[in-house]
């Protein structure tokens, strides 16, 4: 685990903004062992990787569902990891979360556990398709996950979340937390969310261009000055 987590590079691809009650953006990094199963199976493995990958920069997944962004065999992906998974897989069904996610037709789809959870997979002749699933899993020492792949430009996904155990089902008080990869700082949370009262969370992730160094450095640039005067 300790080697693979130290593979992960910088990716140099589009972006995902991510929009709920405000817009921010999650940077993907390059992890080219990921998702190399066939869809839909997200293999108990590759959680693991990425949760030895997140820990290694202080990311404390545990409690939590973690969504970040990862170039992999599927192309750009977006990977939501429930609670952390050590690699062993399921022992007991204490943990318990509703997921519908909605993405193109063209994405793939990819489930943790895709025996044992109870999901559908809606898979219309054209336009989107539809991924509904209760997710079980032991919350002591394992978790369960789900990932879009294939993203291109202009792609947009949307996942609404229910708290199908009112409050008792392995997650922490604000269980979702947005990871960002920096070339120059790791992996860091940018953002974090809780359930709404009426028991659910929703948000969307639409696939945007990097922008250019040359626009960056002027940034970096603008904001140095911007200090400097005052």
């Amino acid at each position: 685990m300790v080697l693979a987590a130290a593979i992960a590079t910088p990716a140099s691809a589009d972006l995902i903004r991510i929009d709920e009650a405000g817009s921010f953006l999650i940077n993907p990094v390059s992890f080219p062992t990921l998702l190399g199963s066939d869809a839909p199976l997200l293999r108990t493995e590759d959680l693991a990787t990425l949760h030895w990958n997140l820990a290694s920069w202080d990311i404390d997944t545990d409690g939590k569902v973690t969504i970040l962004a990862a170039e992999t065999q599927a192309g750009l992906s977006m990977l939501v990891l429930v609670d952390r998974e050590f690699g062993g897989g399921d022992s007991g069904t204490d943990g318990l979360l509703g997921m519908t996610t909605t993405g193109a037709s063209s994405l793939l789809a990819f489930i943790n556990d895709d025996t044992g959870d109870t999901w559908t997979l809606v898979q219309p002749p054209f336009g989107s398709q539809v991924v509904g699933a209760t997710l079980t899993w032991g919350s002591l020492d394992s978790g369960d996950g789900f990932a879009w792949g294939n993203l291109a430009r202009g792609d947009a996904v949307s996942f609404l979340f229910d708290d199908l155990a009112d409050g008792q089902g392995g997650l922490d008080e604000v269980p979702f937390q947005f990871v960002d990869w920096d070339n120059d700082l790791g992996w860091s949370v940018v953002a974090t969310s809780t359930f709404k009262v009426t028991g659910d969370y929703a948000f969307t992730g639409t696939v945007i261009p990097a922008p250019p160094a040359a626009a960056l450095l002027l940034a970096g640039l603008l904001a140095a000055r911007r200090r400097r005067r005052a």
